[in-house]
């Protein structure tokens, strides 16, 4: 943290020296005159324009599974191993690690932020939750000329035990991300460069859960920093640096080439020790190795270069291109490959009319026959996407050996069919998006109860429901009024393996709010609650020593309701709220997001967001 203050004075330092202003004295830049630009809008010629969002909607929404929505669950706090609720389509077709719980904290490289700033442009943001959880988020960026843009981004996060606590800086999670990148547009030559350096280090003293007994009374689940713990020295960490390089060159409208390169290496570790009593002996199912300690450390190496052409005709937009990717993965005690080299053939097409209609279309096939098919529509009226893909397995699932397991496997390439649709409806006052969604999984692999992966045949998820909103406006050009946002989804399984998928048959996202003005409309106020409820269902759990949920069948996660009350002001360009995180908790109560692991406890919350353009 100290590091991040004395970074921030500098940068503080650098825009005093560099601020632009008319012959008034008035600042003359804002968020009107600052682009963002992204990678994805470059590279498929999609024309947008974005700016800095300024908007006091979702401001309170500062953990990772706030801001998805609760479409993951984690293990209680913030900053801890998160899996995806309901299946979904993996869209890399070909070898990965198969370590991907902390996935959510990395940077996408191809989903950054570049800017056009015109003057030096900071967004800070400090959060300071309840239960010792803090995050810092800053970053800088400013153009060293009109075509040369360079900036960077600092983000960490902290969060002491909710469960097991043993005192003060008794941490639970440290995670901190850098990132360095740079924007460059040639002032005569039609070139553009899109460069970046990414470095994570995620470190979790893992808790294994309350230590309880499944019949015990249920206020004793609930006793939080009381609370016994299953696991007392383990460790986990996830260190990631990842170099990304695009560049592209305009020859006409119709055609042009680009490059893509991706460096990356990733670290997944895992340490544990007998503490002297029985939980270490106690957590794990066996011992391969050394029955005292258990040590992990898998490194994932990742080149890919990617090359080909596109350009627009008329309303249709292609991209054609070639991808090679090498690979190499290697265990402490065991290296299973001697690295792998996967050749793609992809392509991208999307056609256009008059912003209200737009089609899209993509295919990539694997030499060894694994592919992508991907099909999208888009207008005011209806929307809709098809998903054909088959998959590798990852390099987990078929080889691992270590302390506390060892499997070998000749797993079949995973194939995933997904059909999603719905209608837009909107009016003045009523927005309804009723939508469906069916996937078939063949030859999906999971991890059973004994933390084993297996190959399943075939089942198929149906989910129907969406999104009805409601908006009460006592001003309609400002939009000031109260407002009732409702999203709601009903599942159902069926299948032989449908039994190896666990989720919620009812899964609910709510939030009613007022928002408007007053002190003569200087500043703006949002004021409501944020719901989240699920039913009951047998959850996955989590294994930290190869950081993968799995099955189980002991523990049910009751059904139950959340609500978060919260208060958000604007002033000019600074955003901070208040929130009240399960204000509804009972005294003796509370839930469950993974078993063993109670959801967040009743808290209280404060942070801030303040965008500088001088």
């Amino acid at each position: 943290m100290r590091k991040l203050i004395v970074i921030l004075l500098l940068a503080i330092s650098w825009s005093a020296h560099s601020q632009i202003v008319d012959d008034s004295t008035e600042l003359v830049y804002g968020p009107e005159t600052t682009l963002i630009i992204k990678e994805i809008d470059i590279k498929n010629n999609f024309p947008v324009e974005r700016h800095p969002d300024t908007l006091m909607y979702d401001t309170e929404r500062f953990t990772w599974t706030d801001k998805l929505r609760d479409y993951y669950q984690d293990l209680g706090n913030s900053g801890t191993a998160m899996y995806p609720v309901f299946p979904q389509a993996n869209e890399m077709i070909g070898r990965t690690a198969g370590y991907n719980v902390f996935d959510p904290y990395m940077v996408d490289p191809e989903e950054m932020n570049y800017y056009d700033t015109k003057s030096p442009f900071m967004d800070l943001k400090v959060v300071f939750g309840g239960g010792s959880r803090s995050i810092a988020d800053f970053n800088f960026s400013r153009n060293v000329n009109e075509n040369w843009n360079v900036g960077f981004d600092i983000y960490r996060i902290t969060s002491d035990k909710q469960i097991g606590y043993a005192g003060q800086g008794d941490r639970n999670v440290v995670g901190t991300t850098f990132d360095i990148y740079s924007f460059y547009k040639h002032s005569k030559l039609p070139y553009t460069m899109i460069i970046n350096l990414v470095n994570m280090s995620h470190n979790v003293e893992e808790t294994g859960g309350i230590l309880i007994d499944s019949d015990a009374p249920s206020e004793e689940f609930f006793q939080y920093k009381d609370s016994e713990i299953r696991l007392e020295e383990a460790r986990t960490y996830d260190k990631r640096i990842q170099g990304h390089l695009y560049h592209q060159f305009q020859l006409a409208n119709q055609l042009q080439i680009y490059h893509q390169l991706d460096l990356g290496r990733k670290r997944f570790g895992f340490s544990d020790a007998d503490d002297g009593g029985d939980l270490f002996s106690g957590f794990y199912k066996q011992f391969l190795i050394d029955p005292d300690s258990s040590y992990e450390n898998t490194i994932f190496t990742e080149t890919v270069n990617e090359a080909g052409i596109k350009g627009d005709l008329a309303n249709l937009f292609y991209r054609l291109y070639i991808k090679s990717r090498i690979l190499d993965l290697e265990y402490l005690y065991y290296d299973p490959t001697t690295g792998e080299v996967e050749t793609y053939l992809g392509g991208y097409a999307r056609f256009d009319w008059k912003e209200k209609f737009n089609v899209e279309a993509m295919a990539e096939f694997l030499q060894s026959g694994e592919y992508k098919l991907i099909g999208k529509i888009n207008s005011d009226l209806i929307f809709g996407s098809y998903k054909s893909i088959l998959a590798k397995p990852s390099f987990l699932v078929e080889n691992y050996f270590a302390n506390n397991h060892e499997w070998h496997n000749n797993f079949r390439s995973s194939f995933t069919n997904e059909i999603t649709g719905g209608l837009n409806v909107k009016t003045k006052n009523v927005r309804i998006r009723p939508s469906g969604r069916i996937i078939t999984l063949n030859n999906f692999i999971y991890f059973d109860q004994d933390i084993s992966p297996q190959q399943a045949d075939a089942a198929v998820l149906y989910s129907l429901g969406g999104n009805f909103n409601l908006s009460f406006f006592t001003d309609f050009a400002r939009k000031e009024g109260f407002h009732l946002e409702n999203e709601v989804y009903y599942s159902e399984l069926s299948g032989g393996d449908a039994s190896k998928i666990r989720l919620p048959k009812l899964f609910y996202n709510g939030k009613a709010y007022w928002s408007g003005f007053v002190f003569d409309n200087t500043m703006g106020l949002e004021l409501g609650v944020d719901i989240h409820a699920k039913t009951a269902y047998q959850a996955l759990t989590y294994a930290p020593e190869i950081q993968q949920f799995y099955l189980q069948d002991d523990f049910t996660i009751d059904a139950f309701l959340a609500i978060d009350a919260f208060l958000t002001i604007r002033v000019d360009k600074l955003r901070a709220f208040v929130k009240f995180t399960h204000v509804n908790q009972p005294t003796d109560g509370g839930y469950f997001v993974t078993p063993y692991y109670p959801g967040e406890q009743r808290m209280l919350g404060l942070g801030a967001r303040w965008l500088f353009f001088d």
